[in-house]
């Protein structure tokens, strides 16, 4: 099968699946307020010892700033160790529960669902690029950092395409279409960082000529709109990459 027709069909039978990218959007959303709520739940619980401190109001406004400036450096240098184990366990748990639900939803994107290969390999892409990054920053440090990011940018395409493969339970094509699988998720990753870079130009230039807090408000929820389109555009290209890969194993087995 040629390149062209294997976008063409994964697009086509993208289109008659648009309720997962509904659905992908909706267990996101879970998540984002799962995860804010965690936070806030940290901060109000803090908050309240914060509450219960004492201080004297002085009448003057400089000591009344300089004694709450003493208290919450005081109440940070007691309490920071806890607040970054409450934090810590919070993102620990946002994580795995990424992990989770994407493995529980996506899975049903491909023709016979596997969440356990879903979250294995989620959680595997997630591991071996925290460890590149760690690495690769290390590297950047050191005065090579094109080089880095380069590096970073390549172990990420392949770990895409081997974790795209994979879920699809069409690790086959590694052998028998290896060129035109990895052109075909590299023209989709490619057309999606486009989007978010022309996205990312336009919303920090607005940020960079905000002179108002009505412009800052306005540029805000553009950035809040701006999101919310890149996810679902997110969506939708992860559907149409999974179709497409669908459609070239499906000859592969044929053949």
């Amino acid at each position: 099968m040629m390149l062209e027709d294997a976008l063409r069909k994964g697009f086509a039978l993208a289109h008659q699946r648009l309720g997962f990218v509904f659905i992908d959007i909706v267990w996101k959303i879970i998540w984002v307020a799962a995860t804010a709520a965690g936070l806030l739940l940290i901060a109000a619980w803090f908050g309240s010892d914060l509450r219960g401190l004492a201080w004297q109001e002085t009448g003057v406004r400089a000591a009344n700033a300089w004694m709450a400036a003493t208290i919450l450096r005081e109440f940070w240098t007691s309490n920071r160790a806890e607040i970054y184990g409450a934090i810590s366990a919070v993102l620990l748990l946002s994580a795995f529960a990424w992990l989770f639900l994407e493995a529980f939803f996506r899975s049903r994107i491909v023709k016979r669902p596997n969440p356990k290969i879903f979250f294995a390999s989620g959680a595997t892409k997630a591991v071996i690029l925290a460890v590149a990054g760690i690495i690769l920053i290390s590297v950047g440090l050191a005065g090579a950092t094109t080089d880095a990011i380069v590096m970073f940018l390549a172990l990420t395409f392949f770990v895409t395409v081997l974790d795209t493969l994979v879920r699809a339970d069409a690790v086959e094509l590694l052998g028998t279409d290896l060129i035109r699988v990895s052109g075909l998720i590299g023209i989709l990753l490619l057309f999606e960082a486009m989007i978010v870079a022309a996205f990312a130009v336009i919303v920090i230039g607005g940020f960079l000529n905000v002179s108002r807090l009505a412009d800052a408000i306005l540029k805000l929820g553009v950035a809040v709109v701006s999101i919310a389109f890149l996810n679902v555009l997110h969506s939708y290209l992860l559907l149409v990459r999974f179709s497409a890969v669908g459609i070239m194993r499906r000859d592969v087995v044929r053949v």
